[in-house]
């Protein structure tokens, strides 16, 4: 790859990650004092909706609202080999109870915890499996 490429490849991984963002609150727990990540959990509104409680709007076009919902490490920890958020049970349930997509700024390494949390609540029909 490019110089250009790898640059532009850094700084993405870069904005996915958890950052300080003291006007913002976590839409899972409302933490205010933990870093946030703005890529775990993205939606897309029309400009005349209304929206959403925990929204942060990131752009507007063609009569579209793009944001994104800010995860607190707490609620979606850091990955310990590439730092980018992690997509446990609890930010997956969030999902799913909002009905929006999983964004594209989360870890893709395996997670046992998480594997683990996800077969022991399907095996017993709790939270996102309840249905």
């Amino acid at each position: 790859m490019s110089d250009f490429r790898i640059k532009i490849r850094n700084a993405l991984l870069e904005s996915y990650k958890h950052k300080n963002a003291k006007e913002y609150c976590c839409s899972i727990c409302g933490c205010t004092n933990l870093p946030l990540a703005f890529h775990v959990i993205e939606e897309t509104f029309d400009e005349s909706t209304k929206l959403p409680k925990g929204f942060v709007p990131m752009s507007a076009s063609r009569g579209r609202i793009r944001g994104s919902y800010p995860i607190c490490t707490s609620c979606s920890p850091p990955c310990k080999k590439c730092n980018l958020p992690i997509e446990n049970e609890t930010v997956m349930e969030f999902a799913n109870k909002l009905k929006s997509p999983s964004g594209i700024g989360v870890c893709n390494h395996m997670h046992l915890s998480v594997l683990l949390s996800a077969i022991i609540k399907r095996l017993f029909k709790m939270g996102r499996f309840n249905a």
